[in-house]
């Protein structure tokens, strides 16, 4: 069983747990299996933290205050799911991607993040990415993060890109309620 809280997932492994005999006698905090846990959640449930894949830590540090922990959030945020792997159909969508401020100026090296873009096109839009999707490239990030953009021009322009090559049924798919803060 996975548990999602936040960015952590924890995951079940009951089978795994002490043998506590016949009595069910409590596990006194001398013999308690280690774990990441708080003690009582631990003894009650048998959970234990799942450790996270570097990707989905970077996003989690870095992405998951403005964008929610499922490529969701409020409604001034752009969506990620369902929405991200569009922008990956077009050559000027993948640049958009590279380039935007958070992206483009995060200290992370260029291998995580393109580890960890790839990690959030095929967790959170998997199903709009081209058929013919290649991964990004450490070395592609790294020519990609030297551009500054105009984030609300830019975006307009790949959103009318992708409607023009037929690769978006409507601009509306990518639009932002308040675009005005963009």
């Amino acid at each position: 069983m996975v548990l999602l809280v936040g960015a952590t997932a924890f995951a079940s492994h009951a089978q795994h747990a002490p043998n506590r005999g016949a009595a069910n006698a409590p596990v006194s905090a001398a013999n308690a299996p280690l774990s990441n846990v708080p003690d009582a959640v631990t003894r009650k449930t048998g959970l234990r933290v799942a450790p996270m894949a570097r990707p989905a830590r970077i996003y989690a540090e870095n992405c998951e205050g403005c964008h929610g922990w499922a490529g969701v959030s409020v409604t001034e945020i752009p969506t990620l799911k369902g929405r991200i792997g569009y922008f990956a159909r077009i050559p000027a969508g993948r640049r958009y991607l590279m380039q935007v401020p958070n992206v483009a100026l995060n200290p992370s090296s260029d291998e995580d993040i393109a580890a960890m873009m790839n990690w959030l096109l095929d967790t959170y839009s998997r199903h709009e990415l081209p058929a013919d999707f290649v991964p990004y490239s450490a070395a592609e990030v790294a020519q990609l993060r030297k551009a500054r953009i105009d984030v609300a021009a830019d975006r307009r322009r790949v959103i009318a890109a992708l409607v023009a090559a037929n690769e978006l049924p409507s601009p509306d798919v990518l639009s932002i309620p308040h675009a005005s803060l963009y």
